[in-house]
């Protein structure tokens, strides 16, 4: 039985083209809190400070009331300073404010994140530093994502690249990983069995939280546009419980008590 939500940000609540809230997305939330359900804004949010990103949602009318992303769980997870990292220069700014110093050549270890102009020496540079150290770190597992009406790789999706070249784990900080799951959990203090996950990825959110007895529901108001693109590639175990068009469809499931 749900008795409370992780709620995904982008192509969720707000969309991937003009970052506005996506149709029934603010009435989403003002339903959970009038009606004092638990839920967690859980959200892969690397540009910006956790502080901000959380101030620029509320600014689009969500009244969010308990919010996480990867930063809470890489100060707890990289202790050691100097870092080589990869991403957007908004993200290598953050990670300057959290106190890391960015250091190719002394560093202890890789942290990887996205940014949508890669190029070929980018990653012939992170499998280098792959090979100098066994820390390697994904901010997140994101299988793709979304911008503009394009589909780019995904936090998961070039750390499984560096894994096969070089042949090394690495540990992912945000979604799907156990200990973001488990932080967001602590904070409405529900069991995961009890907790239904809304997202827009299937790979890189859904399944990690339904290996940890969460129900999912999927939208399709983001990188997953349709039921046919997701579901030839799932087992009947994988499938989501619920598919929805958007935040709206998902407001009247929990009206109906169908969800």
């Amino acid at each position: 039985m749900t008795r409370g939500f992780f709620i995904d940000v982008q192509g969720t609540l707000i969309d991937d083209i003009n970052k506005e809230p996506i149709y029934g997305a603010c009435e989403f939330i003002s339903y959970l809190n009038k009606n004092d359900i638990p839920y967690v804004v859980i959200t892969n949010n690397t540009k910006e400070t956790s502080a901000n990103f959380l101030q620029s949602l509320k600014e689009k009318g969500f009244d969010i009331k308990n919010y996480i992303d990867p930063f809470y769980i890489l100060r707890e997870t990289v202790k050691s300073k100097k870092i080589a990292a990869f991403g957007t220069d908004k993200f290598l700014e953050v990670l300057k404010e959290l106190g890391y110093e960015l250091d190719f050549e002394t560093f202890e270890t890789l942290i990887v994140s996205i940014r949508e102009d890669y190029t070929n020496e980018d990653y012939a540079k992170m499998i280098e530093c792959s090979l100098k150290t066994d820390n390697l770190i994904g901010m997140h597992g994101t299988s793709t994502y979304s911008k503009n009406g394009k589909r780019y790789p995904g936090v998961g999706a070039i750390m499984s690249m560096i894994k096969f070249a070089v042949n090394k784990d690495y540990e992912v900080v945000g979604k799907p990983s156990f200990n973001f799951y488990d932080k967001a959990r602590d904070l409405i203090s529900l069991d995961f069995k009890e907790i239904t996950v809304i997202s827009d990825d299937m790979i890189g959110d859904l399944l990690g939280a339904q290996k940890l007895n969460m129900h999912s529901c999927l939208v399709l108001s983001g990188k997953v546009r349709s039921e046919e693109e997701i579901l030839n590639t799932l087992s009947k175990n994988e499938i989501p419980k619920n598919i929805c068009k958007d935040m709206s469809d998902v407001l009247e499931l929990l009206k109906k008590g169908e969800i």
